[in-house]
Formats: C-alpha cells, structure tokens, sequence
C-alpha cells in the first residue's frame, strides 16, 4: 500500500470513527430524555429493569449468531461477568436516579469525570502507573466538578452525588469488560452482562411486582433501543479509529443533552455547568492522549 492510499485510509477510518461518536452521542442524549420522561411513572429500579430486559431481546440474536460461527461459548471467568454485571447495574441506578432528579446537561457534564476515574480503577485492579501529566489532569478534572458543584455556593444533592458516583461504578465496569475482553469476545461481554443485570435487577422488583402502565410501553421499548444503539456505536467509534481522533466529539452530547432537556421539559444549564464540564473534558481529553502515547 502506498503512503497516499494509507493516508486515504486512514481518513477514512477517522470519518467513520467521528460518525459511530456522534451517533453514540445522540443515542445517549435521547436516552436520557427517555429516562426522565419514564420517571414519572416508573421508579429508578424498574426503569433499569424492563431497559435490561429490552436490551437483552435485541442483543439475543446477535449471541445466537457468534455460538453458530463458533460453535461453542465457555464463558471463562463467569465471576467477573457477574462482578461487571452487578457494577453496571448500580452505575446504570446511580444514573437514572440522578437524570430523574436534575438537568440532564448536568448529569453528563459530571459523568464527563469517567476518564478520570479509570485512571485510579486501573491502578486499583490492574497494577498499572500513570504519568505525572495524568495526576495534574485528574485534579484539573476534579477542580471542573468542583466548578458544577460548587460547594459553599449551591446545595450539593444527592442526585448530583449519584451522577459522580455513576462515574466511579462505570470505570470498575470497564476494569472488568478489560479483563474479559483478553478470553471472551465483545458480543458474549455485552450479552451476558445484560442478562446478569436482568436478574440482578429483577430481585428488588420481587417484593413489590407490578406490570408497568401500558402507556409506558413505548417509552420503555425506545429507551432499550436507544440505550443499546448508543453503546453499540461507542463500540464501534472506539473499534474504528483512534480513541485521540474520536473522543473529542463525545462532548457533543453536552449541546445533544441541552437540546433534548430543552425541547422535552424546557430545562437549561448555567454557565457553570458549561464551564466545568469544559474543565473536566478537556482534562479526560489529556489523559486519552496520554494513555495512547504509553502504548
């Protein structure tokens, strides 16, 4: 291959790469409004419920079709499935509770610390060392939640709590979906963590069961699309192009969030909350570059 064909190649592959992003970013900010919406009706728990339940239908067939290539699935180091599944369950909790308690803006604006907090997982559970760059960024980062939040100055919620958090419990899970992904294949990651949270899920609704109002059903089916395609197109942004490439445009969801929060329940950020998660990403954004430059 010529150095011109590789170049065009290589173009190519960020294009697509910035595509999946913007996708997965949209996906996440209809979700959201998703969310908020069924909160009314529905609690915390039961929204994650019947959203795993969704996600696991539509990801079923793609399970059937990976054994029938294989032949075979082995579901080595069953523990971490359930570990990832239990972790993701709590994270997907934390999040839902803070999306039906404050702006949506909001919620992904201090999620955007999720990086950040990868960075201390992997030290945790995977013995590796970070960069003197990367400690600096982890506090810029820390100081733009502190730029939201802003202690002393507004009542720090619990629903601002849960968002951060959601941001802790998701970096485990991505600690564990590492580990898996060295013997088992991302379909059998993703389908069999769904299913883990289906039932996990399912044990809190045990002692209060009650079929959902039939005018949520809706709502409920496009949350699982929407939840399912916006991960599906994070996977393959991240799969198709250089994370440095493609990350920058996750902030989208920042003006995505805004605009669905606003045309569905008339809600708008303050400029703090602009301002901070402009901090915090531009902090996450270094310790991406870092983390690819080490390998």
């Amino acid at each position: 291959m010529t150095a011109a064909n590789a170049s065009t190649t290589n173009r190519s592959a960020a294009m697509r790469g910035i595509a999946w992003m913007v996708l997965s970013g949209i996906g996440y900010s209809i979700n959201a409004g998703l969310v908020k919406q069924l909160s009314s009706d529905l609690n915390t728990m039961e929204i994650v419920f019947w959203r795993s339940v969704v996600a696991t239908v539509i990801l079923l067939p793609f399970l059937c079709k990976h054994i029938g290539s294989t032949g075979k699935e082995s579901l080595k180091n069953w523990h971490l499935f359930l570990l990832r599944g239990l972790f993701t369950y709590l994270a997907m909790g934390a999040t839902y509770y803070a999306l039906a308690n404050m702006p949506i803006a909001d919620v992904y604006a201090l999620q955007f610390t999720l990086p950040l907090f990868m960075i201390l997982a992997a030290i945790l559970f995977l013995g590796e060392k970070a960069r003197v760059g990367s400690w600096v960024a982890c506090i810029v980062g820390f100081i733009g939640t502190l730029i939201i939040l802003r202690p002393g100055f507004e009542t720090i919620t619990i629903a601002a709590l849960a968002a951060l958090t959601s941001a802790v419990l998701y970096s485990c899970t991505n600690i564990f979906i590492k580990k898996l992904s060295r013997t088992e294949s991302t379909t059998t990651i993703t389908v069999f963590g769904n299913l883990v949270m289906v039932v996990v899920a399912a044990i809190p609704l045990l002692f209060a069961w009650q079929l959902p109002p039939l005018h949520t059903l809706g709502w409920i089916i496009a949350l699982g699309v929407f939840t399912t395609a916006g991960q599906w197109a994070l996977a393959r942004a991240i799969a198709t192009a250089d994370a440095r490439i493609v990350w920058p445009f996750d902030f989208l969801r920042m003006p995505f969030t805004v605009a669905v929060g606003y045309v569905m329940f008339g809600q708008l950020p303050g400029i703090w909350t602009w301002v901070g998660a402009v901090v915090i990403f531009g902090a996450a954004y270094y310790v991406i570059r870092e983390e690819a430059t080490t390998k």
